[in-house]
C-alpha cells in the first residue's frame, strides 16, 4: 500500500474511532517543561498584563504544558493557553492516545485547554503563539503518519499570523528546516528576527534547534 494511502487509511480510523485508553498517569516532572520555560524565558519577553491569551501549535501530548503555563501565567493575573493537535488520537504502545495523555499534563491548570483540530479551524485571536518543530518538509511529515493533504506549511502559517496579536515564536529542527522556514516568513513577507541555534536544553536532542521570533505589524 502507498504511503500516503496508508496514512490516510490510519489517520481516518484513529480519528473517527477515538480509541484510547482512559485516566492516564505519569510523571508530572517532565524534562521538556524545563526546556520550554527556558527557551521562552530566554526568547520571549511579554509585557505585564491583567489577560494573556497563548496558543501553542502541534502540541503533541502537551508534556511540556507547565512550562508554557509558568511563563507566561507570571506575566499576567489570567490566563488563556490553548494547544491544538491535528493527530490528537494517535496511539503510543500502552494504548493510550496523545489526547489522554495531555488530559493528564493540563489537569488542574486554569484556563488551559487542549483541542483535536486542524490549525486552520482556529479563528480567534492570540497574543502569542508558541510552535515548536513545524513540518516544514514533507518526509517527517509522511513518516508521522500524516496524509499528505494536511502538509501546507506556506498556508498554516499564513494562518497563524492571522490569528496573532503580538508575538510568535517558531523553533525548527536542523539547519535545513530552519532555512526553509526562514523562505516561507520571507516569501510571506511576515516581519521576524532569527534568534539563531536555541542552546537550552542541549543535552536533550541529537540535532541543533534554531528560533525565529515573527512580530506582528
Amino acid at each position: 500500500m502507498p504511503d500516503n494511502l496508508k496514512n490516510e487509511f490510519d489517520f481516518f480510523i484513529r480519528s473517527h474511532t477515538k480509541f484510547s485508553r482512559k485516566n492516564y498517569c505519569g510523571e508530572t516532572e517532565n524534562p521538556e517543561s524545563k526546556y520550554v520555560f527556558d527557551i521562552l524565558s530566554r526568547h520571549v519577553k511579554p509585557l505585564k498584563k491583567e489577560k494573556l491569551s497563548v496558543l501553542d501549535v502541534g502540541s503533541k501530548n502537551w508534556a511540556y504544558v507547565r512550562g508554557e503555563y509558568d511563563f507566561f501565567k507570571s506575566y499576567c493575573t489570567f490566563l488563556r493557553l490553548d494547544g491544538v493537535e491535528i493527530d490528537a488520537y494517535r496511539l503510543y504502545s500502552n494504548l493510550y492516545s496523545r489526547y489522554e495523555v495531555a488530559k493528564f499534563y493540563i489537569k488542574n491548570l486554569d484556563g488551559v485547554s487542549y483541542y483535536a483540530d486542524n490549525l486552520l479551524n482556529i479563528k480567534r485571536e492570540y497574543d502569542y503563539i508558541i510552535w515548536l518543530l513545524p513540518f516544514v518538509t514533507i518526509y517527517p511529515h509522511k513518516k508521522w503518519g500524516l496524509p499528505k493533504k494536511f502538509f501546507m506549511p506556506e498556508k498554516l502559517l499564513e494562518h497563524a499570523y492571522g490569528i496573532l496579536r503580538e508575538e510568535m515564536f517558531i523553533i525548527n529542527q536542523g539547519e535545513e528546516e530552519a532555512e526553509i522556514q526562514q523562505e516561507l516568513l520571507e516569501k510571506l513577507k511576515l516581519p521576524y528576527r532569527c534568534e539563531g541555534e536555541i542552546k537550552a536544553g542541549s543535552s536533550l536532542f541529537k540535532t541543533p534547534r534554531y528560533g525565529f521570533i515573527v512580530r506582528k505589524h
